[in-house]
């Protein structure tokens, strides 16, 4: 497997964007990504990890501030790019060490984890 970077997808409308009949239709039906979907109007860039066909395994999106902001899949999130069918030809895109996007994903999780823990407290 390998990991590229892209720019695909970093131009997402927020919410109030929307027509009213989607954001009605998203409060009904569940969310591929619902702890995500607001964050993704704010993705500068993405790291994907793609297997030898190129298709997405997992992904961290990051912001301005080069700090990832969503992932997937994770919890009860499928992914932007893992919940879709798009096959990425890794020679076309920048290439991340196995070593550095491992290491965000960690990063990723623990302060997921530490967010949890942290509202878990604040409302017991």
């Amino acid at each position: 497997m390998r990991v590229i970077e892209t720019k695909l997808a970093t131009e997402i409308p927020g919410p109030q964007h929307l027509p009213m009949w989607l954001r009605v239709l998203k409060k009904v039906v569940p969310l591929a990504n619902p702890d995500f979907e607001n964050h993704y109007q704010h993705v500068c860039k993405w790291w994907v990890e793609v297997d030898d066909s190129g298709a997405p395994q997992r992904e961290l999106g990051f912001d301005v501030q080069n700090i990832p902001i969503v992932a997937g899949p994770i919890g009860r999130n499928f992914g932007f790019w893992t919940d879709s069918n798009m096959k990425f030809v890794p020679d076309e895109h920048a290439g991340i060490s196995r070593q550095e996007f491992e290491s965000m994903w960690a990063n990723f999780e623990a302060r997921r984890q530490q967010e949890g823990e942290a509202g878990r407290h604040q409302a017991g």
